[in-house]
C-alpha cells in the first residue's frame, strides 16, 4: 500500500491563500489522512472546504468544513476561527473524536 495519500485529500476554497499557509495546509491534511486510514474501516476521501465569512483586512474570519468519508459513511465537522491553520486542525480533530466514537 502507498503512503501517498494526496489523492483521497480534496481542498477547496483556498485561492486567494498563500504559498506557505497552503504548504502547511496539506501537511496537516496528510497527518490527517494517515490517521484516518488508521481508525476508519475503509477510509475513501477527505475534503477540506474554506469560506471568508469576515473578509475585512486584518480581522478576517475562515470558516472551514471537513468532512471524511468512510465506507460510505460521511464525518463532518465546522470552524470558524481568525486562524485558518487553527481552524482546518481543530475541525480536523472534532471529526477524528467523532470516527473514534463510532
Amino acid at each position: 500500500m502507498s503512503n501517498d495519500f494526496s489523492e483521497k485529500i480534496e481542498l477547496s476554497g483556498f485561492k486567494d491563500v498563500d504559498e506557505a499557509a497552503m504548504s502547511y495546509l496539506k501537511r496537516i491534511a496528510a497527518s490527517y489522512v494517515k490517521r484516518f486510514n488508521e481508525i476508519c474501516e475503509e477510509f475513501e476521501k477527505l475534503t477540506i472546504r474554506m469560506k471568508k465569512v469576515h473578509a475585512q483586512v486584518r480581522s478576517e474570519k475562515y470558516e472551514i468544513h471537513v468532512s471524511v468519508l468512510d465506507k460510505g459513511k460521511l464525518f463532518t465537522s465546522a470552524v470558524t476561527d481568525k486562524n485558518l491553520l487553527g481552524a482546518a486542525d481543530a475541525a480536523l480533530t472534532k471529526v477524528e473524536h467523532e470516527i473514534g466514537e463510532k
